[in-house]
């Protein structure tokens, strides 16, 4: 009677703490599913709801991470911040798939950590968990690479090495608009516009190899998609310089003089950058040409972006007010522009001290 007794005293305890926890909106967490099984569960139902085919496949390469590691046994009503802090650590020593010997990058435990927490923000949103245990993990410092900008030499040597040849088009976009690669070559003549007398580029979508997701056996891993651009700011509209319009109305009408001579074959609506009969061109082929260019000329450490980073690098030395090279170059906020690209120009810093000039002279003398 005794023994019963006690195990009523127990059970009417848990209960009446149920209930509280009731009434104050907290659930009764009895699920026994593990943080693997919902994780994969997350992804299948929400998380690649509504997102970029490349995000899917950065996701399915975090997912990877999570499922190899100890962490994914963990029952999800009982994972903890210092579970996911193991799981951190993990990824700091040996986290690389493909070379389990390597670390990850910082900027790539960032990413996965940006993933669990939207996760598990949902879990708690679903009332699945009381609280979010991915709020509490320390991530490594994140460090910036240097970046790589062109010298004015280097990009009369890149631009001569280019001419004649078709790709020319794809330099001077990105070299003198400021485009990303995957943009550059998903436009296509209907994108290349005229307003007033101004010629610009509407940018609206974006070339990228994803991993294809229908893929049945024998199909390849990768394929070729148009897609929106990177960021909400990304659909814009850049103004094109007079000699570069030149330079792509140029490059238009060879293309239209090559459609003469197909036979039919050529593309309605060709891209700009693209192979004999006007179809687009696969974006690491031009990274490639562009790369063994600029090795053939002597520029060394090159990727396309440098073009990208030396149009932006450049505008802001020449004074381009930073709300508008933001919208050109479509980030997200004025902020981040000014963050990346205002460091580099040491001439502009150089101005801004010697604006003080006077006072510094009245001061010290």
């Amino acid at each position: 009677c005794k023994g019963w007794l006690q195990k009523y005293i127990k059970w009417s305890s848990l209960l009446s703490k149920m209930k509280t926890e009731i009434r104050a909106g907290k659930p009764v967490l009895c699920s026994d599913q593990t943080f693997g099984e919902y994780i994969k569960s997350w992804y299948k139902k929400y998380g690649s709801v509504a997102i970029r085919d490349s995000t899917k496949m950065n996701y399915l390469g975090y997912l990877r991470h999570i499922l190899r590691h100890k962490v994914k046994d963990v029952k999800l009503k009982n994972l903890t911040a210092d579970d996911l802090q193991d799981f951190i650590s993990y990824l700091q020593k040996c986290g690389h798939l493909d070379a389990p010997s390597q670390a990850l990058s910082a900027k790539t435990i960032r990413n996965i950590k940006n993933m669990l927490h939207k996760a598990l923000d949902h879990a708690v949103g679903r009332q699945l968990i009381y609280h979010n245990p991915a709020d509490y993990v320390q991530l490594p410092r994140v460090i910036t690479p240097d970046i790589r900008t062109l010298t004015e030499a280097e990009i009369g040597r890149f631009v001569s090495a280019m001419e004649g040849d078709s790709l020319q088009v794809a330099l001077i976009m990105m070299l003198f608009c400021g485009l990303r690669l995957g943009e550059c070559c998903g436009l296509t003549h209907d994108d290349v516009r005229c307003e007033n007398g101004i010629h610009y580029l509407n940018i609206s979508k974006s070339l990228n190899r994803v991993s294809n997701f229908e893929a049945k056996l024998g199909d390849p891993k990768t394929i070729l998609r148009i897609q929106e651009t990177k960021t909400s700011k990304g659909t814009r509209q850049v103004p094109l310089l007079p000699e570069v319009a030149e330079k792509v109305l140029a490059h238009i009408q060879w293309q239209k003089e090559q459609a003469e001579k197909s036979y039919g074959l050529y593309e309605d609506n060709p891209y700009l950058v693209s192979n004999e009969i006007g179809h687009y061109l696969d974006p690491g082929t031009v990274r490639k040409k562009l790369k063994a260019v600029a090795e053939s000329i002597g520029i060394t450490n090159f990727h396309p972006h440098c073009l990208r980073h030396t149009y932006a690098s450049q505008a802001v030395k020449a004074g381009v007010p930073l709300p508008y090279l933001s919208d050109i170059l479509g980030h997200e906020s004025t902020s981040f522009t000014a963050k990346i690209y205002v460091s580099l120009d040491l001439e502009g810093r150089a101005n801004a001290q010697a604006a003080m000039a006077e006072l510094v002279k009245k001061s010290i003398n």
